[in-house]
């Protein structure tokens, strides 16, 4: 599979070979989608291994793609957090499992959940570290975990996901509602509060209007047919 192809169309400049300021949008858009699309990805893999008791960590990002450019003042952002552990083994350990069997359209779907980049400048970088000290993990973990409680084809499945999926978008907004108090207390605050309002913003108005319900009745949907399944 070619990285390089795959996610070239996540860096995202204007005219001016600059990272158009849409992409911190896209950035925080992508982040919700892939994590939505993981955690279903994951009762996947747990159906495959009869896994009953999932334990979930995180590792640091084993792949990424393009870098930032100093004279820009910008940075290869991650689209998520952190790459996944379950129950002590990579996500990576089960793209190619003979026992998992994926469709190769499942199996893209593993890559990318990784960590692809999108250029953004550096305080988005910093807000999403930021972030992730203060409970982001937390409620990814804690979404993780709950979708792979959710078996697959049991009753009132779709609700139960979207329910989870819920919780975990409420989470997001008050861990940053949280963050941006912290930052706001800061000298970088000071130094650069018109980018950081401006990235607050953005990834409150796409938390805000993020259909996950479509996200879940999508995948729902595609993993019915026989070939996913």
């Amino acid at each position: 599979m070619n990285r390089k192809l795959i996610y070239s169309a996540t860096h995202i400049y204007n005219k001016n070979n600059k990272p158009d300021v849409s992409s911190i949008g896209v950035h925080c858009h992508k982040r919700l989608r892939i994590t939505i699309t993981l955690g279903l990805i994951l009762r996947k893999i747990a159906e495959k291994k009869n896994i009953t008791e999932a334990e979930i960590n995180f590792e640091g990002a084993k792949i990424q793609d393009g870098k930032g450019n100093r004279e820009h003042r910008t940075e290869a952002a991650h689209n998520l957090p952190r790459d996944v552990l379950l129950n002590g083994y990579s996500i990576w350990t089960y793209v190619n499992d003979p026992e998992c069997d994926f469709h190769e359209r499942v199996k893209k779907q593993l890559y990318l959940t990784a960590a692809s980049t999108v250029i953004v400048e550096k305080e988005v970088n910093y807000v999403d570290s930021q972030w992730e000290k203060n409970g982001l993990l937390e409620i990814y973990r804690e979404y993780l975990i709950k979708c792979i409680g959710v078996k697959i084809n049991s009753e009132n499945e779709l609700q139960l996901l979207i329910e989870v999926a819920s919780s975990f978008i409420n989470g997001c907004k008050e861990t940053l509602g949280k963050t941006k108090e912290k930052i706001e207390s800061r000298e970088i605050y000071k130094k650069k509060m018109k980018n950081l309002d401006e990235i607050f913003e953005k990834y409150y108005f796409v938390i805000d209007n993020f259909d996950y319900r479509k996200r879940i009745e999508t995948l729902l949907s595609m993993y019915q047919l026989p070939q996913y399944r």
